[in-house]
Formats: C-alpha cells, structure tokens, sequence
C-alpha cells in the first residue's frame, strides 16, 4: 500500500490504470484469503461466491473510494448459518477489520434475487467480478442478469441520469470552484460505457476492449488525479451515500496543488509549467470523456433502441415509434399495434414520437376497437394512465368507440363545468385518474417499501393529525387494493357516467330538474349489467374486474350521501356494512370516492365532509380489521378502572370514531367536571384532525349548551360548519367538537376564552337573547332520522352566517331538545343546516313540526 501511495504522490501521469487496479488486487486478494478460510473452516456445502461491484469491480479503487462487495449463494438466504457468521465478522464485530486493515461491507443476495428489481443498482451489477469462486456462482448469475434483465429499462435510467445532470456537467468542463470527479467526470464518461454494456448486460471491461484508446486514456487520467485528489485529504469524512463522497469535490485549491506531484528539488518553473500541464491534460480529459458519453448515447437514440431484441416499437430521437404499422384495414391488428406503443410508453414513461399521430394512430377514431391490450393500460403497475389517456384524448372519435358514450359525456356540461368555466367534462377525468395514482396509490406504495426497509409510520400525537398525516393514511389504503380492484377504480373513473342506471332514468323523467342534472349521466344508453360485457369478452379485463366497476356505480354515492348527515352513528355504518360484505369491497368504494371528490369538494374547501368520510369509513373497517382497545390505551395513560366507568358514559360513538383520541388529552379534565366537590370549569382546546380545525369542549351538561357555545362563536365572527356532541348523562358531562372554518379566526387565545366565559355563565340562552338574535326565513322541515333521534332542516338564500345560533336558540327555547350534531353546507348560493337532536318525551312530532315551522 504504501508503495501504491507513493506512485500516487509522483509526477508520473499515465500510471491511472496501474495504480487503481494494484490497489483493487491488494483488496480482493485479502477478501479472496479470508473467504476461502472462512469457507473451508465452516464447512459450508452449497455454492458460495464472492464477487465485486461497480468500480471494485472494475478495478478501479482509490484511495477514498467504497468497497463495492456482495455474498452470493445458490441456497436459501433467511437463517443461513454460513451467512450468519460472515456477517459477524464483516458486521456485528471488527474481527475482519483488525485482521485485514480495511472494512468489507456486503451485501447478500440468491439466484432467485436477480435480476435485482432496483434498476438503481443495475448498474454495479453489470461489473459483477468474481473475488473468491469454487462453484461457478458468478457466472450463473450473470447468466441470470442477461436472461431476466431488462436492457431497455437500463438504458432509459442512464439517459435519466445522462439528461438530469451529467448532459449540464458535461458542458462545464472548465469550471474550477466545483468539479465533483467522480459524478462529473468519472460517471460521465461511464454513461457511455453503460448505455453500450447493459445491451447484453456485460462487464465495463468488454467494452473497454472496444474503444478508442485515446477516450480510454482520458478516463484513466481522471482516476489518476481521483486518487491523488484523495489522498491529499487529511482527514477522511463520512461517506454521503449513493457512491458519493465530499473528497471528490475539487476546488480551486486542488487545482492550484498539481505541482505538488513534484520532488522537493524542482524549480519554480519546472512546477509552473508542470501544474500547467497537468491541468491541461484534466481539461482535455473532462473534454474528452464527456462527448464520448454524449455521442454514444445520442448515437443511440438515432439509430434506435429496440424495446426488447425483434420488437416493432423503437426509442427514436422524438420517442416512441412503432415499426411498419399493420395496414389501415385491419382493425384489430392496428389497435394492437396502437396499445402496445401506449403501453410502453407508459411503463416506461417515454413519450411517443408525435409523427406517430400521422402513423400508428391515422384517424385512429375510424378503426380503434376494444383489443386485450387496452387492459394491459389498466393493470399496469409503472407509469401513468393519465397520461396515456391525455394522448388519446387528442385522437378524435378514438375514446367514444372505446368508452361508448364518451362523446356525449365529454362535451357536456354539469354543474362543475358551470361553476369553474375552465375546461371540459374529459379534462376532469384525467384529473381523478392522475391524482389516484400520484396521490394515492404511488405514495402509498413508496410508504410500504419504506415500511418493509424497517421505517414504520409515525405514530400521531395527542393532538390529532396533520392533513398530510390523513392523505397519507389513504394512501396506504389505495395501496392495499389488488390489481383488479386498482384497475376497476380506474375504469370506474374513466366510465362513471356512461352505463345507463335505474337512477338515470330516474332523473331524466323529473322535469323539475335543469336539463343539465336530468342528463347528466346514462350517456351511453347501455344498461349498467350490459355495458362491461365487451370489456371482458374483448377488452382483455377480468371478471372480476368488471364485477367490481358495476359494485363501484352501483354505490358510488353512498359516502357522500351518508357523510352529508355528519352523524356516524351505529345506522350510518350498519348501511355501510349492508353494502360492503367484505372489507375489499369497502375499502375500494373508499379509494374510489377520494379519486373521485379529489379536485371537487376538496378537502381543502371542505375539510369537514373528508372528515366525515374517513370516520365513517374507519368506524365500518372495526367489523373486519378490528383495531386496538381504547380502553387499554387509556389505562395506559394511567386512568384507572373508576376513570374508565364514568368515561365509557359517553359511549361507544367516541370511543370507536376519530374523537376518541382527545380522551387522553381532555380526559382527566372531564373527570375533574364530574368531581362536583371539586371547583373545575369548562375548557376548550383548539386542535387540528386532518384538515379539519376543530375546538373540543369539556363541560357539564346543562340544556342550551349547543345554543350557548353556537352564540359565542357567532360573537366572535367565527363560522361552524360542523359538530358533534357527546354527554354522559348519568354524571352530567358533555364532550363536544365543534368544526370550525379559521379563516375570520384572529386570535386563538381570544376564541377560547369566549367560549368557556359563555359556557360558564350561561351566556346568550336567556329569554332577553332572543331579540338579539339573526333573523332567517327560508323552508324549514322536520323528520324523524332514526328512533329517537330528529332531524331538522332550514335551507334559505340569506347569507348563513349566524343560522346555527339561530337554530341551536330557537330548538333549546321551543322544542326543548337535546342536540347530538349538527352540519351546515352551501350548495349553488343556498345555505342549509341540519340539526340532529331528541325530542322531549310526551311531545308528538306534528306539535313539534308546527313549532319549528314558527321559528
């Protein structure tokens, strides 16, 4: 080693090769000495290797760079006694590193884990070498790599790297402040090397053999200045991941230190012209190196990279093209032809050539036919169907004769249209289907590769979650579903309005409805049991498939419907569970509505009706995933069995939904209301759940708390747009949250303190209050929701601010109720709110109904 160093400190120049493949030698042959001991004292029967990576594969150490080493065995990997004690010694202790001077870090891998499924790691695969062999195992698993590997996608992910950074990098070859030399010199040059390597998947070395011995110089002369840039570090820093280190980065100090390669004895002109040399030289290296790369893989591109060997669909200079198109005549052949290009495209997420428009896709919506191919788009797990989608959205006439009714439904208008005037049914479809796999189902499969690396999900605070928090738990849900109940949502999207339903039907004989909400749905004309049928017999989707859009449209609005009564109560989810028999079905029409709500009624405009979705949705899973026992967390949070008694007062409602949380933080001040021997007061908390900015109540109970609390949020001038109230009756208490929009919100503080003075005092139930109140007309309705529980209605056109006090007074003085919840919405300038709330007993409903038509 020493020797090594002392070549890399002299002004010999063309020594690179040399000095980084003794140094590889000195390392594989202590790895070679150790493996063969370790081998042979062990025991070990099956076959075993030891092979090198990446640039320890290629030979090309320096003195700062990563040892790039992999265990390889033909046997099974969990449990393996042999692999177990290797990495004792290379891990758990430093036995190998006091016997050998170096770290051997290594990773582990079977025949049956390659071809690797990172493409990230493909690359030091390709110079895979052999360190200690006794069966041939390296070989094999070449032999693998070359069988199963995918050298289209390899090259799209050198290019990838090529156009986000070393294409700019390689521009820069005179920059003199920051020159990384392994990213933007090295690398560089290695893109070629790899782009032309990972065809057959083979070493670096045979491709050495092949080139320019000039290009082969430059790239030796950056690995001789690597490693004496390295070996001027005094002081070694942490490696930065991914290959990388801080002791590549050149700066100007590095190269003004070229005629420190000199012997002590040279003149100031030797070294002045000697540093010049050298810095000519890098120059002409970094010039070198990266047009080599820039050729080859231009080169590439011009001549045309086959997506696989004898394929038809080849990545050109502008993208996709498909070769020798089948004649206009045939159909099936040309949709065929049509859905293959798509679907790489979208695997691989390459556009397609727009002369393609003029080729493959010529009047596409004359003869694009459904072909088992259009499934393929669905099922696919990489890219992006939205974007698939978009092209064909441009294709005129082709949607309509795969999506019958698609036609109609795209240029027609619904209120959405209406309201945003800023593009077309279709454009919103893309919209869902984009969100669903970029929001939803790509986040939520990051999160489970995540999971499976050993990062669990953080665990929510005290206080509630964030609405990143929230989104992300959905998106754990999405990445739950199956490949037919994935695809199914997606088709449900892209079809929703097309088949025909009872319910079309339905709304287009109601003349009291605009023309646009009779005809907004059933464009195809096609019976809903009828429309699917072609999807299986010539689509190529599954039964299953289908089974699952006709259960999605059968009961798409269920969520919204019973999320817009804001009670998720035991009747709300019993219908839940009347309509999803399993919890597959329950968790698609989950996903489902997400997708579909995503950019209409969003959360951001309507934080509490997400809200809702999620309770009810989380309330409905307990019957097939139960979850933990709040219980037990509370007696974990050292509430005793006496505490739990007066706690489980409230009911199964809090403690299975979303509130239940706020226990352990306002739990001990509910049990100090409870107290009457202790002087304890109201307390409000302002938190946060998803979206939703709520203000959780601690009371005793008394009749017009609802009205009490209602009058101090309109004092304030802040809005509900929600609540739901929780008593313990037999020890007076009441756990309430209010939903409130923040927006007119100035002080926190403020808020609180106004609401617990007006809890506290009585405030704005008294008889003198009601001339005070904000005055409302508008239709007022009155029902029985479920035995015991009311619902009243008030719809007006008058702006609402105020409605909920005027309604929590008017039932607290004339109907004498005690409310449970209540919800306001605003839907095309008209305001309404529903009140849930008992009746007292002796009074009949018609008594009640003719008071409230009074209010």
């Amino acid at each position: 080693m020493a020797k090594n160093e002392s070549l890399i400190r002299s002004p010999l120049l063309d020594e690179g090769d040399h000095i980084v493949a003794t140094r590889s030698a000195m390392h594989h042959a202590l790895v070679e000495h150790w493996a063969s001991r370790a081998h042979r004292e062990f025991g070990y029967d099956r076959p075993f290797a030891i092979a090198a990576l990446g640039g320890t594969g290629r030979c090309e150490l320096t003195p700062c760079s990563d040892l790039d080493y992999v265990f390889l065995f033909d046997d099974v990997i969990e449990g393996n006694a042999f692999l177990i004690e290797l990495r004792r010694q290379v891990f758990d202790t430093r036995e190998f590193q006091e016997e050998y001077g170096f770290d051997c870090p290594a990773m582990h891998f079977n025949l049956e884990d390659v071809p690797h499924p990172d493409p990230r790691q493909n690359n030091s695969f390709l110079d895979l070498r052999a360190v200690y062999e006794a069966d041939g195992l390296t070989a094999r698993f070449r032999e693998r790599m070359q069988a199963f590997g995918d050298p289209f996608q390899h090259f799209l992910h050198v290019r990838g790297f090529w156009k986000n950074r070393w294409e700019q990098a390689a521009v820069e070859f005179d920059r003199l402040d920051a020159f990384d030399i392994k990213n933007d010199g090295l690398r560089i040059f290695l893109a070629g090397v790899w782009a032309l390597a990972g065809k057959g998947y083979v070493h670096s070395f045979d491709i050495y053999r092949e080139l320019d011995p000039r290009d082969l110089e430059a790239y030796d002369f950056l690995l001789r200045i690597r490693a004496f840039a390295h070996l001027q570090r005094t002081v070694r820093h942490v490696p930065l991941g991914g290959g990388n280190h801080s002791e590549d980065i050149l700066g100007f100090g590095e190269f003004d230190s070229f005629a420190e390669l000199l012997p002590e004895g040279a003149g100031d002109r030797e070294r002045f012209d000697f540093a010049n040399e050298v810095r000519a030289r890098l120059l002409s290296a970094r010039r070198r190196t990266a047009h080599f790369a820039k050729g080859v893989i231009e080169r590439e591109l011009r001549i045309g990279r086959r997506l696989a060997p004898g394929s038809p669909i080849i990545h050109g200079p502008g993208g996709l093209f498909y070769e020798n198109s089948p004649p206009m005549d045939d159909s099936v052949a040309r949709s065929r032809a049509a859905f293959s290009l798509l679907h790489a495209s979208q695997h691989y997420e390459v556009a397609v050539d727009p002369a393609e428009l003029q080729s493959t896709f010529r009047d596409a919506g004359d003869w694009l036919t459904l072909v088992p191919d259009l499934a393929e788009l669905f099922y696919e797990r990489q890219g992006n169907l939205a974007g698939v989608l978009t092209f064909v959205a441009q294709l005129d006439g082709a949607e309509d004769r795969l999506f019958p009714g698609y036609g109609r439904f795209e240029v027609s208008f619904d209120v959405r249209v209406l309201q945003e005037r800023r593009s077309l049914r279709g454009a919103l479809v893309q919209e869902k289907i984009r969100w669903l796999e970029e929001e939803l189902v790509r986040v939520g499969r990051e999160r489970r590769e995540a999971w499976i690396g050993g990062q669990g999900p953080a665990t929510p605070g005290m206080g509630g979650r964030s609405a990143e928090e929230d989104r992300q738990r959905d998106a754990d849900r999405a990445a739950l579903l199956s490949p037919d109940e994935l695809a199914a949502v997606k088709l449900t999207l892209k079809t929703k309005r097309l088949p025909l339903t009872a319910r079309d039907l339905e709304k287009q004989e109601n003349a009291n409805l605009p023309l646009h909400e009779r005809f907004a749905s059933g464009f195809s004309g096609i019976p809903l049991e009828a429309y699917y049928l072609p999807f299986v017999e010539r689509g190529g989707f599954t039964q299953e498939t289908v089974d699952m859009c006709v259960y999605l449209l059968e009961h798409r609005r269920l969520f919204q419907t019973l999320s817009e009564a804001a009670i998720s109560d035991f009747g709300q989810v019993q219908r839940l569970w009347e309509v999803c028999p399993d919890e597959r079905r329950l968790r698609a029409l989950f996903v489902f509505t997400c997708a579909d709500r995503a950019n209409w009624e969003s959360e951001e405009v309507d934080p509490a009706r997400w809200f809702n979705i999620r309770e009810l949705y989380a309330k409905a899973m307990r019957r097939y995933s139960p979850g933990g026992d709040p219980e037990r967390s509370l007696a974990a949070a050292g509430f005793s069995q006496e505490d739990l008694e007066v706690l489980r007062g409230f009911g199964p409602a809090l403690f299975e939904g979303s509130y239940g949380q706020y226990l352990s933080r306002l739990g001990a001040h509910l049990l100090r209301l409870g107290d009457q021997s202790v002087m304890a007061g109201p307390k409000v908390s302002l938190i946060q759940n998803g979206a939703s900015k709520i203000a959780a109540v601690a009371a005793r109970d008394f009749r017009g708390l609802a009205a009490s609390i209602s009058g101090a949020f309109w004092r304030q001038g802040v809005a509900i747009r929600q609540a739901h109230l929780f008593s313990a009756a037999e020890h007076g208490l009441a756990f309430d949250f209010f939903h409130f929009d923040p927006s007119a919100l100035q002080d926190r503080a403020e808020l609180q303190a106004a609401v617990e003075t007006a809890i506290r005092e009585r405030q704005h139930i008294a008889d003198a209050d009601e001339g005070a109140l904000p005055q409302f007309t508008g239709d007022v309705s009155l029902a029985e929701w479920s035995p015991g529980l009311y619902r009243l209605l008030f719809e007006t056109d008058q702006e609402a601010h105020g409605l909920i006090y005027f309604l929590t007074y008017k039932i607290f003085r004339y109907l004498g109720g005690n409310i449970f919840g209540l919800v306001a919405r605003t839907n095309r300038g008209r305001a309404s709110v529903s009140i849930y709330h008992d009746l007292p007993a002796g009074m009949p409903l018609e008594a009640a109904r003719a008071l409230a038509e009074r209010f």
